[in-house]
């Protein structure tokens, strides 16, 4: 039996019968995009202008508690991929019964959300496995329809874990009416370990039902551990590469992106909120670990390639700028909105002083925001304000063993743990909780790096003025001539000088400091060719200077062996 071409005609079968079924999804929309009803356009609500109708839409009719947990439980955030560009994570095992939501509304949700990202280029993760409710694919086949070039351009990414065969089917079928751009975009996952291969995994938030898939799959997810750091720059502990107080200068990955940025790149749109392509950022990589290399010529590789090795250097520091002990002090800042004053206070006197630790450390974040702030004052040119800027660094800041803390710090929506309204272990999954929560925007670390651009001054003078008056001090010690050496009496080699004594005088020399040593330790040991060199040194050294010969000569042995210790300290 040829296998082969069994597999071949099964293979050319589903093919055609999902691009059969493509075609009918097609013809049914378009047969239905007359009559259909649907609460997917402004349109359905007259006299609403868009924002109007975003409002409408988050309130409902359930004070908003759909929205939350669209944004918390089914479209969250996840940190940054390995190229620092944010990551939204999609959890069809957390879809509700479509009985009893409106998945029109749904839908619009879950567009609001993606419009937080779309501005900058982000990767999708899509878990797949244990969906109870699943939306028909009429619904897919519009959500897709109302993803506008704005959603697809910038989506790097679209990594479907756990594809189940009526996923795969589906995928195939809406292949008659995907852009080839965009099917380009998509990666098949089969198991937690080989997602963990292409997105650090550490900073998603998975959920339970995604692990209990997983485990018929793989008995171990198996995630790349860093070891320890074995390259030039990247991963090296920043102290190594500063010095304690910045005595070193700054990392070169660091120096040479700024010095190119503040020349050519403050005008340059969406600045860090663009990437470039992943092998563009492993070469540059390479050229700072290579042996030899000093510095990297931006201008070969252009401002996003300078922009995301900055961000990346930041973000693979072993300990993070922000270590997760902190994070509670950052929340109890001042808001900014509202007390700009104070908050700009406690930044530079309670939360920048804690960070120093090293000291170095506030000095390379001197430098970054001082490029931060004169990429803000060209917002005008740039599109980067410092809202846009903060929302950007912000999770290259931040890096700890929980990842829904961390996420929560570099929030852009700053949501907080009081404000989460999640579904319990024993609830029915079909009801919301709508108990109500602290809804208090507490500060987080989105909130300090803005705070940070837009008081530049205020907040990192102390630190400016150290910087500089360490540098004066460097310069003053390059410029002050070096110590002369002491000048001490000619001496002659210990050979020469055991030539010139005769043997009765060694032998009378030997007795002498056995004596001596006897005397002042009382612990008798055997005179070595050490001592009589350092003897005849000394007297080398006291006959040199006028009147001490005669002194020596009168003195008795300790006197003499006194002199020697004093002689021999100061050569």
């Amino acid at each position: 039996m040829d296998t082969g071409n069994g597999f071949a005609d099964f293979a050319k079968k589903f093919n055609d019968f999902g691009n059969q079924l493509g075609n009918n999804i097609k013809r049914v929309f378009s047969e239905s995009q007359e009559t259909r009803r649907t609460g997917s356009s402004s349109d359905d609500v007259l006299g609403l202008d868009a924002e109007a109708f975003r409002e409408a839409t988050i309130a409902g009719n359930d004070g908003g508690e759909l929205a939350s947990y669209v944004n918390e439980k089914l479209v969250y955030e996840a940190g940054v991929d390995l190229e620092s560009r944010p990551m939204l994570v999609f959890a069809a095992c957390r879809l509700l019964n479509p009985d009893v939501v409106d998945y029109d509304r749904l839908l619009n949700l879950i567009l609001f959300r993606l419009d937080d990202f779309v501005e900058s280029d982000y990767t999708v993760v899509l878990f797949a496995a244990n969906a109870r409710y699943k939306p028909s694919a009429k619904w897919l086949y519009t959500a897709y329809r109302r993803l506008g070039r704005k959603y697809k351009k910038n989506l790097k990414a679209l990594y479907i874990v756990h594809p189940s065969r009526w996923v795969q089917l589906l995928m195939t079928a809406m292949n008659a009416v995907l852009s080839p751009k965009f099917a380009k975009k998509i990666r098949w996952v089969d198991t937690l370990s080989e997602l963990a291969r292409a997105v650090p995994i550490s900073q998603i938030s998975i959920p339970a039902e995604v692990y209990q898939f997983n485990a018929t799959k793989e008995e171990e997810i198996a995630v790349p551990t860093p070891g320890l750091a074995t390259g030039r720059f990247f991963g090296v502990a920043l102290e190594q590469l500063m010095g304690i107080h910045g005595e070193l200068g700054l990392p070169a990955p660091v120096a040479d992106a700024l010095d190119y940025l503040y020349t050519h790149a403050l005008e340059v749109q969406d600045l860090f909120r663009r990437a470039p392509a992943t092998a563009t950022l492993q070469q540059v990589r390479q050229q700072y670990e290579a042996a030899g290399h000093v510095s990297v010529a931006y201008a070969t590789w252009g401002e996003h390639a300078a922009a995301a090795v900055l961000k990346t250097y930041v973000r693979e520091l072993p300990q993070p700028v922000v270590p997760p002990h902190y994070y509670e002090l950052i929340r109890q800042m001042p808001d900014p909105q509202t007390h700009g004053e104070e908050a700009a206070a406690y930044a530079r006197d309670v939360v920048l002083p804690a960070l120093a630790d090293p000291p170095c450390v506030s000095l390379l974040l001197a430098a970054l925001f001082g490029l931060l702030r004169a990429v803000a004052d060209h917002s005008g040119t740039n599109n980067m304000t410092s809202a846009r800027l903060a929302t950007a660094w912000a999770p290259n800041f931040v890096h700890s063993s929980q990842p829904d803390l961390d996420i929560s710090m570099c929030s852009v929506t700053r949501f907080t743990e009081a404000a989460r309204r999640t579904l319990s272990d024993d609830e029915d999954d079909d009801v919301l909780d709508l108990n109500n929560g602290d809804s208090e925007d507490r500060p987080n670390v989105v909130t300090l790096a803005k705070l940070m651009v837009d008081r530049y001054q205020d907040i990192f003078k102390p630190t400016l003025e150290a910087a500089e008056a360490l540098t004066k001090q460097q310069a003053q010690r390059m410029q002050r001539p070096p110590l002369k050496p002491p000048r001490t009496a000619p001496t002659m080699d210990v050979q020469q000088l055991a030539a010139q004594a005769s043997d009765e005088d060694i032998a009378a020399l030997v007795e002498e400091i056995d004596d001596a040593l006897v005397s002042d330790t009382n612990r008798p040991r055997a005179v070595t060719a050490e001592d009589i060199a350092r003897r005849l040194k000394a007297e080398q050294n006291a006959a040199a200077r006028p009147g001490v010969a005669a002194d020596v000569a009168s003195s008795g042995p300790s006197d003499a062996l006194d002199d020697e210790i004093i002689v021999s300290k100061f050569v």
